[in-house]
């Protein structure tokens, strides 16, 4: 059973709807600040979680686009105490039920609830399943934003702003940690290989002396034209074997068919 931190909340709540029936009310001020801990509690907890969920979300799609794709070729598993790992990310369950059936339609996986913006399925997990978050310390991936040069990728013009020193020594120092824990030097050749290259990807570019950039490598995508032409081998791979079937298997029915008249016409002659 959830309690109210102070009882004088739950009395000025009576006053309140006393007041009503008198005819006569407090002032708006003092009400807002004593209603104040009619939030939804928990525990004795208030539902705010201190992790914007934008940036979060823009420093996953960094780690699934310029990151794992390595990883996953070097079939390498990421540790658990690893801060880019899945089980790190706060939102992740409620991302991963997020459904987009439509242009305009965003729907929760949880209660197949519909809207019409991704902001209005974001305040409704906010509201109606903020059981399902983990807001045990360093959950928060809007935290590596730093390291993970998110705000390159939110807004291009920040390539072209004044570079802060400390500031930039203070991302390279987390992005170095990350690098560390993530891939241990000293846990066999894929972790030595992915620990050089995340340093190259990310750290090496947090610098005011410019040179490296961030994003270096990018994993290769495949073209329309690849597609395309791989679509049409196929078709026309799929047609030749039907011929080839076809054909045979008409030679073997014309043969089978000759036989049976030649049988037929060794019955029929005369002694």
């Amino acid at each position: 059973m959830v309690k109210s931190k102070c009882p004088c909340h739950w009395i000025l709540l009576c006053f309140l709807v006393s007041s009503q029936f008198w005819g006569f009310s407090l002032p708006t001020s003092i009400i807002k600040q004593h209603l104040k801990g009619f939030k939804d509690p928990v525990d004795g907890s208030f539902h705010e979680i201190h992790c914007s969920r934008e940036r979060s979300r823009v420093a996953w799609k960094i780690i699934q686009e310029y990151l794992m794709p390595y990883v996953e070729k070097e079939r390498y598993q990421l540790p658990s105490s690893c801060r880019v790992h899945r089980d790190n990310d706060i939102y992740r369950e409620q991302e991963e039920h997020k459904v987009h059936s439509d242009i305009n339609e965003w729907r929760c996986g949880f209660c197949k609830k519909a809207f019409y913006e991704e902001k209005y399925l974001d305040k409704h997990f906010d509201s109606r399943h903020y059981n399902l978050l983990n807001a045990s310390h360093g959950k928060c991936l809007a935290d590596l934003c730093g390291a993970l040069h998110c705000d390159l990728v939110v807004n291009t013009a920040q390539l072209k702003s004044k570079c802060n020193p400390a500031a930039s020594a203070r991302n390279r120092h987390l992005c170095e940690s990350l690098a560390n824990s993530c891939f241990p030097v000293n846990k066999g050749p894929s972790a030595n290989r992915l620990h050089d290259f995340f340093l190259r990807q990310f750290c090496d570019a947090h610098t005011c002396s410019g040179g490296s950039r961030p994003f270096s490598q990018k994993p290769k995508k495949r073209g329309k034209l690849y597609i395309i032409i791989s679509i049409s081998t196929l078709i026309v791979l799929l047609l030749y074997y039907s011929f080839v079937y076809l054909f045979q298997r008409g030679l073997k029915r014309g043969s089978q068919e000759l036989k049976r008249i030649r049988r037929n016409g060794l019955k029929k002659k005369p002694f």
